[in-house]
């Protein structure tokens, strides 16, 4: 038995006491090794969805609500207006009112001619001022309301010829307002100018 073990090749590492094994260590998450350690109680599950919903809708006080309120009122009404006056028939009432020119556009500037000709109208040089601006405004007050009909027929037949199920409704006061308006405060801007086609 002992031949036979010498004849064999020295095996040393058989013969060398096993290395004892490194301890394990324990692997500490990132998260939790960066945070210090907690001074307070772990928050119940109640505590912790209240403080979850306190910072998605936070508490405002009433003057907030209501202003914020008004803003969505006023967002809302903002996107039928423009919902509103994208409309095909709007549309094509604006341009009809922009391509022409119509005398119910002076009658802002004869009111305003008026109410400085009422206030000025104690003084004896200008006592007559307001009943000439007055016959004024009525004449054009009548001459307009006669070129708006005339107006509203013609655009009540171009209406039907291309928007055959397009409704008139509510457009002919758009368009008397349109035309009594000064351009340039037109709103939606006008987009054509006078004696474009539409």
């Amino acid at each position: 038995m002992d031949a036979v073990a010498l004849l064999r090749p020295y095996d040393q590492d058989a013969k060398a006491p096993a290395a004892p094994e490194p301890a394990p260590t324990k692997v500490v998450p990132e998260s939790r090794a960066a945070v210090a350690p907690k001074n307070r109680p772990t928050p119940t599950r109640r505590e912790a969805e209240a403080a979850r919903m306190a910072a998605v809708h936070p508490k405002l006080t009433r003057k907030q609500v209501r202003a914020a309120d008004q803003a969505a009122d006023r967002q809302r009404q903002a996107q039928q207006l423009e919902a509103t006056e994208a409309r095909p028939e709007r549309v094509l009432m604006r341009n009809y009112v922009d391509a022409h020119w119509t005398p119910l556009e002076l009658m802002i500037g004869l009111l305003l001619v008026l109410v400085v000709a009422m206030l000025v109208s104690t003084m004896p040089a200008f006592a007559s001022l307001v009943l000439i601006v007055t016959v004024i405004l009525y004449a054009f007050l009548v001459i307009g309301l006669i070129t708006f009909f005339i107006h509203w027929q013609r655009f009540k037949h171009i209406l039907a010829d291309r928007y055959p199920n397009a409704s008139s409704k509510g457009l002919a006061f758009a368009m008397l307002s349109r035309m009594m308006a000064f351009r340039r405060m037109r709103q939606p801007k006008p987009t054509i100018n006078r004696g474009d086609p539409f």
